[in-house]
């Protein structure tokens, strides 16, 4: 974590994860007006997209949270064996190739969405395995469409009036569709984090040491309630 900052990882994740939620809020505006906010419906599902957008960025920087000195040493290593790839975690920008680097370092570095809780004899709170699932193949796919919608296309690129009016036409059915996928995922969910030590090699997995579990609550507002736990092999 950032020396400079007094900050804990999972106020940190926390913060992410409201910047979520409100996003999440704005699209549903778009989504919900009986008119087009903009004026223009494909002004409003471009807005939309953006958002799409910016949720899955705020997701895989909050992946690295937990897990952020394992990374940190992942991308070090990196840099030595390329010093092209600059090593530098803290200037990593892009969503696609984060998504990527993490799914090297830890099975678990995607928030799991949790399903019902069931309070054991043993006073143990176990949670069933909610529908949802999240892949980094799935979420960078999203990522991708996202940027398709929000990104300007070339006008000298062949056939761009006709690539345009087929994406316009199927904006709203996907925006519902990818929007609906990703609550179902993080509107209830777990973040784990693996066991460190500085001496370890970062793809060598250990057992997961954190949990931090999050219930995003009422839609209308900033409001997030967060548990922390140490994890256990009947979550993973």
């Amino acid at each position: 974590m950032n020396k400079q900052s007094t900050e804990k990882p999972y106020q940190l994740y926390l913060r992410q994860m409201i910047e979520v939620k409100r996003r999440f809020r704005s699209t549903d505006k778009i989504l919900g007006a009986k008119k087009p906010l903009t004026g223009n419906i494909d002004y409003d599902n471009e807005s939309a997209f953006l958002q799409v957008r910016r949720i899955i960025e705020l997701i895989t920087f909050s992946a690295i949270v937990a897990d952020e000195a394992r990374y940190q040493r992942s991308r070090e290593l990196e840099n030595q064996a390329n010093p092209r790839s600059k090593g530098d975690y803290t200037s990593d920008w892009n969503a696609t190739s984060i998504l990527v680097k993490l799914s090297k370092i830890s099975p678990h570095f995607l928030p799991r969405p949790l399903g019902k809780m069931i309070t054991q004899a043993d006073g143990i709170k176990h949670f069933d395995e909610a529908a949802a699932k999240l892949t980094h193949d799935r979420l960078i796919s999203i990522y991708k469409a996202a940027g398709g919608f929000a990104h300007t296309p070339n006008p000298f690129k062949g056939n761009v009036e006709i690539i345009e009016q087929e994406k316009k036409e199927t904006a709203r059915s996907t925006l519902t569709k990818e929007v609906t996928f990703l609550k179902s995922v993080i509107w209830n969910h777990v973040k784990i984090g693996l066991a460190w030590q500085p001496d370890w090699n970062p793809t060598e997995l250990d057992n997961s040491e954190t949990a931090w579990l999050l219930w995003f609550g009422d839609h209308g507002t900033d409001e997030i309630r967060m548990s922390l736990a140490t994890a256990i092999k009947s979550i993973e």
